[in-house]
């Protein structure tokens, strides 16, 4: 096991010198070359690189610059970008936990905050030999990992001690920019919580919606549902998301995770559930169009067509006024039509003992009919007309008068509305 977390390290640090070395190198193959002075220079940072990067080195190294970082699972950056509080790193789970939080994450994603330049040393501490990380080996105390890499226990000592210094938080400690809760305990006392944004798992929720949108599996699910063919795999959509962005144009200023997530977290929603009261058909009143059931979600329109009437009261009639004029009506009868339908799909026969009349039964219950031998829909349009003439001359305060020739016109436009409704 210590063999292999030691291979882990060599091999890391290797790579960071090779990417030193590649940097150099395209520095040097220029298109219109370099001066010998320029020369000289890159091939001392070469020199330096080799130096730098040699493994007790640049060990000793990160073991200094630990403490400018901390491995977290908790961050306080989210909360404002300039908060200086303590992170937290939390890798306790529960299975059983009965809410969906960063307990629930069997193997959570950690963090890095700090210093952008040392999240070098963020990389290495999570380097994972399959058992376990060099972060978790060394919480657990075990500073033997590293002794096969070291000249003396003395060493190994202090690489390890500096290493947890991204581990541990000494002070905790909140900002005056971090979020803190006053939670009352009775006699005057308080709890002064101060809570933390997860990155954890605004990560892993992150990585599941980015899969249930991109995944090749999820797309080839969702083929396989527009050509109503069988899939292995359910579809699976996240409805009614929003996107926040921490960090904004640089993203790794927050956290090393927050940079791969691009600055963004996903957010569900929590609103209320909508309310739907438990259906009630409308059993008494002669006329339903009197209820309040339509008065309350007619009432905004009708105001809207009154007040437009009023304007267009003392000018002269053109075809743009009335073609207005019936667009607003229309309005009004698309939300009466809404609110009929599920009248007309109840119970059949469940006017039978309503106050309605007749007409308005064959209107709002199919199987009525037969109750009127008339034509119902002339004597509903009649309704609607008399009832949008009075609702505005009420709304409008008397300054309408409607007569004879507005009522012959509203009960045209339901007349033909009820028809186009297929009743």
């Amino acid at each position: 096991m210590q063999t292999e977390i030691s291979t882990l390290i060599q091999a890391y640090i290797e790579q960071r010198r090779q990417t030193k070395f590649d940097e150099i190198e395209k520095k040097k193959n220029v298109k219109n070359g370099v001066s010998e002075i320029e020369l000289a220079t890159l091939n001392e940072q070469i020199q330096t690189a080799y130096q730098d990067f040699d493994v007790q080195t640049w060990l000793t190294s990160a073991a200094v610059r630990a403490k400018q970082i901390s491995l977290a699972t908790h961050a306080v950056k989210f909360t404002h970008g300039s908060a200086k509080g303590s992170n937290i790193l939390a890798l306790a789970s529960n299975t059983d936990a009965p809410y969906l939080d960063s307990s629930a994450i069997v193997t959570p994603a950690v963090d890095a905050v700090g210093n952008a330049a040392a999240l070098d040393v963020a990389k290495l501490l999570q380097l994972d030999d399959g058992d376990a990380t060099l972060a978790v080996y060394l919480s657990q105390g075990d500073d033997h990992v590293l002794r096969s890499l070291a000249s003396s226990d003395e060493q190994c000592q202090l690489w390890a001690d500096g290493l947890r210094q991204a581990l541990e938080v000494k002070t905790p400690s909140s900002h005056t920019l971090a979020k803190q809760i006053y939670f009352p305990i009775g006699d005057n006392q308080y709890h002064l919580i101060s809570p933390l944004y997860s990155s954890a798992l605004a990560h892993e929720l992150f990585h599941q919606v980015q899969h249930s949108r991109f995944s090749d599996e999820m797309k080839a699910a969702r083929d396989a549902r527009k050509k109503n063919q069988p899939s292995e795999c359910d579809v699976v959509r996240y409805s009614n998301l929003a996107v926040t962005i921490s960090g904004g144009s640089k993203p790794q200023n927050i956290s090393q995770l927050n940079s791969k997530r691009y600055g963004k977290t996903y957010l569900f929603p929590c609103t209320a559930p909508d309310w739907k009261s438990q259906y009630q058909p409308p059993m008494f009143g002669v006329n339903w169009l009197d209820s309040r059931e339509v008065g309350r979600n007619t009432y905004y329109l009708v105001k809207l067509l009154a007040e437009f009437l009023v304007k267009v009261k003392p000018l002269d009639s053109n075809i743009r006024i009335r073609q207005r004029r019936d667009q607003l009506a229309d309005q009004i009868l698309d939300s009466i039509l809404t609110l009929v339908a599920p009248h007309q799909v109840n119970a059949k026969g469940w006017s039978e003992t309503s106050e309605l009349s007749p007409a308005q039964q064959c209107w709002l219950d199919p199987k009525a009919e037969h109750l009127y031998s008339g034509d119902w829909q002339t004597e509903v349009s009649r309704d609607f007309g008399l009832w949008l003439n009075n609702r505005l001359e009420k709304v409008s305060q008397q300054q309408l008068m409607l007569g004879s020739e507005a009522l012959q016109h509203w009960q045209t436009l339901c007349h033909d509305a009820i028809r186009e409704a297929g009743r």
